[in-house]
């Protein structure tokens, strides 16, 4: 994957970083480091310039994740009410996460945006919970003025000879790990105010779930009118 992303962005610069990080936007687990630190080391040697490639790296992560979310969140929600889903997930547990995710969903697209390999799942989970649209966008646009001028400029200097590939790699997982630390004490803290409450969670309507779901009896009235055949008549 490395050598077919490094072709491509000497091939045809700029216009691949924007193709390439599209890719994730269609299930494809490409790494924006993987895209976006090689075009920092060919903006060092001057084969591509850095505000054109910002802007295709933004544009391209940005819109990406746009579509992935879009797709999570028209097609994503109807499997929670698969039958392999629910032994998984009580309604009543996936109500209660609905409301957390309501509530601090902002900061755990924030924090996932830092941690290595958690872009697509974090994405996939804010879809199919029906996060509205506007929070996500603005969540996403924040965070990606952010990682894409650092992931070129960590580029940059290893093309400059200032670091290396694994600097960068530890730089980012460093971070990444900052990240999951942050996420790990928000989870524990808010577990124990949970046990120690006597009062049951908060969660979301139950509107939420009825909206994807097709009740039994409406089920068996569809497939027995679909099956039913017309008996001729007597004369």
């Amino acid at each position: 994957m490395e050598q077919f992303v490094d072709a491509n962005l000497s091939t045809y610069g700029p216009l691949a970083v924007f193709l390439l990080l599209m890719l994730s936007g269609v299930g494809i687990a490409l790494g924006e480091e993987m895209v976006t630190i090689p075009a920092g080391m060919l903006i060092a040697t001057g084969r591509m310039d850095f505000f054109v490639t910002a802007v295709c790296a933004y544009v391209g992560i940005v819109l990406a994740d746009f579509l992935w979310f879009g797709i999570c969140h028209h097609y994503g929600t109807p499997f929670l009410h698969k039958k392999w889903s629910k032994r998984l997930l009580h309604p009543r547990r996936l109500l209660e996460a609905k409301h957390q995710f309501d509530s601090r969903g902002v900061w755990f697209i924030v924090i996932a945006r830092f941690i290595p390999s958690s872009r697509t799942t974090a994405i996939t989970v804010a879809g199919m919970f029906q996060m509205p649209f506007w929070q996500f966008a603005a969540a996403t646009a924040s965070c990606v003025l952010i990682t894409v001028p650092t992931q070129l400029g960590l580029g940059y200097l290893i093309g400059k000879g200032v670091g290396t590939e694994n600097m960068a790699d530890l730089w980012l997982k460093t971070v990444g790990l900052v990240m999951v630390i942050v996420a790990v004490t928000l989870l524990f803290r808010w577990w124990t105010i949970r046990r120690a409450s006597k009062h049951r969670p908060p969660r979301a309507k139950m509107s939420w779930l009825r909206r994807f779901h097709v009740p039994r009896k409406k089920r068996r009235l569809h497939k027995s009118t679909s099956t039913k055949v017309e008996k001729p008549s007597q004369v």
